[in-house]
């Protein structure tokens, strides 16, 4: 058989330009039929958001709070400040239109959370933004409960090795969450897909939020939809390549 270097080189031309479209596209077919839940993972600079905003419900991105200049840097450390605040963000996103917003507020903590949340809600309050578009997440619940009481959606961050977990680590972590969570009864739950079985399980009721980031199309086909059918999980963060202004 003779072999065609023009007719191979098309089709490697043609399965590269496919790749990169899809990775670059908002819409993938593991997706189909659920972007009212899809919103976009780390949307933390004004061209990414810009970009996003047409295509996603809502956007994930990160804060830290400054307590000397009371002020929400717009990053994920370790990465350095580059002077975006939070207020500079919203005021990106058109008068009347409210997308989800997720924040995952990296150093909140019990002791900064009456600040932090009197800071929120000043931001809030200038813009008309509804509590209930937004998430606050943390890796520390005891912070949580004055944002719950203030109508805020709020999540516990779960580690996302529970997967990996052997039996008698698993049983111990999630013995450590029920404590919370019964504890918090609003508070819902936030963690890597890969954990989706171990929370459905242990916790079928409660509202999950799912990070579904670098993924398997193929092994992972089966799973996504059965994550993105379940009506207690109200949001699935997915990772989304901008043209530019990815941080």
């Amino acid at each position: 058989m003779k072999f065609n270097v023009k007719k191979t080189a098309l089709v490697f031309l043609v399965l590269v330009s496919g790749y990169i479209t899809y990775k670059y596209s908002p819409y993938k077919v593991e997706f189909a039929g659920y972007y009212d839940k899809i919103w976009a993972h780390r949307v933390n600079s004004l061209d990414k958001l810009n970009y996003s905003l047409p295509f996603f419900k809502g956007v994930e991105l990160d804060l830290v709070y400054n307590e000397k200049t009371t002020r929400f840097d717009v990053r994920h450390p370790p990465a350095g400040s580059f002077g975006l605040t939070f207020e500079r963000y919203l005021s990106e996103i058109p008068e009347g239109n409210y997308p989800g917003l997720w924040l995952d507020i990296k150093n909140l903590n019990k002791n900064n959370a009456p600040l932090v949340l009197e800071k929120i809600n000043f931001i809030l309050n200038k813009k008309k933004y509804p509590r209930k578009a937004i998430l606050i997440e943390t890796q520390h619940p005891e912070a949580l409960p004055l944002f719950s009481k203030a109508g805020f959606n709020t999540s516990y961050y779960i580690k996302s090795w529970l997967y990996q977990s052997s039996k008698k680590r698993l049983e111990k972590e999630l013995d450590t969450i029920s404590e919370i969570i019964n504890a918090q009864p609003r508070l819902g739950i936030s963690t890597h897909y890969k954990n989706y079985g171990i929370i459905d399980t242990a916790f079928r009721k409660k509202k999950k939020y799912i990070w579904i980031l670098n993924h398997s199309v193929v092994k992972d086909f089966s799973l996504l939809r059965k994550i993105l059918k379940d009506t207690t999980v109200k949001v699935v963060l997915t990772g989304y390549k901008s043209i530019k202004g990815n941080r």
